[in-house]
């Protein structure tokens, strides 16, 4: 295989083992980077995904389906009170976010 594109992904840790797995039987074998997020400092993960021109389509389909958005709730402290309480906010935290590169140069040892 000639691998010419380099997808890098960032995703929650919870979606990962079923992205690999379905990436994995479409032929797609990523390397996983352990990753914090500043939003929220959530941990996630990076795959980096070196793949032949042609294929970010399927990468991308199969991500679509695997990494899924979720809703969480932060707390966060109500304004103006005599006491700390705190007020539990929903924020919506999940899907993936995907970067294509140009590999202009790829090599074995």
């Amino acid at each position: 295989m000639r691998i010419n594109r380099l997808m890098a992904v960032v995703m929650q840790s919870q979606d990962v083992d079923h992205a690999i797995e379905e990436l994995s039987k479409a032929g797609l074998m990523p390397t996983l980077l352990s990753t914090t997020g500043v939003f929220l400092g959530s941990r996630n993960t990076t795959l980096l995904i070196g793949m032949s021109a042609g294929q970010e389509a399927e990468a991308v389909r199969i991500l679509g389906e695997t990494c899924r958005r979720r809703v969480e709730y932060v707390a966060t402290p109500l304004e103006g009170a005599p006491f700390h309480l705190p007020l539990t906010t929903p924020v919506t935290v999940g899907g993936a976010t995907v970067f294509t590169l140009e590999v202009e140069r790829y090599e074995v040892f």
